[in-house]
Formats: C-alpha cells, structure tokens, sequence
C-alpha cells in the first residue's frame, strides 16, 4: 500500500490563500487539505505545488521530479485553475481582439494525460482532481481592479458568469482525462455543490478555497482514498 503522496500542483494545492487582515497571499495558518488528507491516511506528504503554476509549467516540472520519486505511492495532480485565467490587463486594453487562456483546452488536456501516462510509466499511482468552483463576480471585480479600462473586460466576456461557464468546461476536461485512461479522479468540485453554499468556502478573490473550503478538500480526497484503499 502506498506510504506517501506526491503533490504537483498551483496555488491551491500548495495552500495558498487570502489573508485579509494582512492583505496578500500566504500559507494557511491551519492545516490545507491536502496536507489533512495525508495525515488522515497516514501518508508522507512531498508537496511540490508552486502559485501560479500551469499544467504546461506543471508538466515539465513532473518530468524533472518523477525520477526521484519512490514507486508503489500517489501522485496527486493539481490543476487548471491558472490554465484558464486570462491576461485581464491585455483584454481591458483590447477587448475587440481574440484573447486565449493561458493554456488551451486541447493542450490542458494534453498536459493532464501525458502527466498520468509519465506518472504510471515511473510505478506511481496518478490521482487528478477536479477543480474548485470560482465565484465570477467576486473574481471579476478581483481582476479588473485598479485596471484603468476594467469596464472593457466586461465587454470582451459578453456576461461575467462567462468566467464560470469556462472555468467549469476546464474541470469536464479532467473528468474527460480521467475516463479515457481509467486513472483515479477526486470530484473535489461535487464536494463543494453538495455541501451547499459552496462559494461561500472560497477567498475574497472569489477562487482560492478558504480554510472552510481546504477542510472539504481534505474529506473529499480522505473519503475517495480510503474507498479505493489507498490507505496503508
């Protein structure tokens, strides 16, 4: 049975979350999920999450870590929340031009699948998990604050819900990945719905998971783990 997890990931998957009073981005004062997931299971946690990471950074990351890795254990992959974000700077100055996400959909799942196939060809046991929710409005008025053309980030999305509804066709992908090569998927995302309210677990960014929404993070991967088995 598997005595550690391996964590590659972004900001969410490292802890990383609003501190209001202080007014920027730190580690969790408690526990993060992950990390109350693995003390759960008693398993050894190596998190090598970094903010801002992409699944294109992620994977090459994967590529230059894997080999140090010890078979037989978990590696949990984190992304897609950075994949999906935009230059919102660029799109406020240009709103009548074409802007892609930072990782395109094919390529994000391209990414994900190549990061199971490399974790499976090194004895590990790949886990994806699909993405929190993402408050548009709270994200919105995040992104385009102090932009001096914010109002044109609006034009460009037609309806600020539209953050949602691509932010969400990022997560379908994961499940899309998840079925094709029968690897292990945590619905991190289903958590959040059936707990009601669930955006009210995430930061004033209105992405980052709160402490609220890491303690869902942890049960959903302890209660996936543990009805696979994965526990030593």
């Amino acid at each position: 049975m598997a005595r550690k997890v391996y964590v590659w990931g972004d900001s969410i998957a490292k802890g990383v979350v609003f501190d209001d009073a202080r007014g920027r981005y730190l580690p969790l004062r408690e526990r993060s999920g992950f990390a109350r997931a693995a003390e759960a299971l008693h398993l050894t946690m190596e998190n090598h999450a970094r903010f801002g990471m992409t699944s294109q950074k992620g994977r090459l990351a994967l590529e230059n870590g894997i080999a140090a890795a010890e078979p037989e254990n978990l590696v949990l992959l984190s992304f897609g929340g950075n994949d999906v974000d935009y230059d919102w700077a660029a799109i406020a100055e240009t709103p009548k031009e074409r802007h892609d996400p930072h990782v395109l959909p094919e390529q994000f799942a391209e990414n994900m699948a190549q990061m199971v196939r490399e974790a499976r060809e090194a004895g590990l046991i790949p886990v994806l998990m699909t993405l929190p929710p993402i408050d548009s409005r709270r994200y919105f008025a995040w992104v385009t604050r102090g932009l001096e053309k914010g109002e044109n980030v609006l034009k460009w999305l037609g309806d600020v819900e539209r953050i949602a509804r691509t932010h969400a066709s990022y997560s379908a992908l994961l499940l899309e990945v998840a079925r094709t090569l029968n690897a292990h998927l945590v619905d991190v995302r289903g958590a959040f719905a059936r707990a009601g309210d669930g955006l009210r677990r995430l930061c004033v960014d209105g992405i980052h998971p709160n402490a609220e929404g890491h303690a869902l993070i942890g049960a959903a991967l302890t209660d996936y783990a543990l009805a696979q088995g994965m526990r030593i």
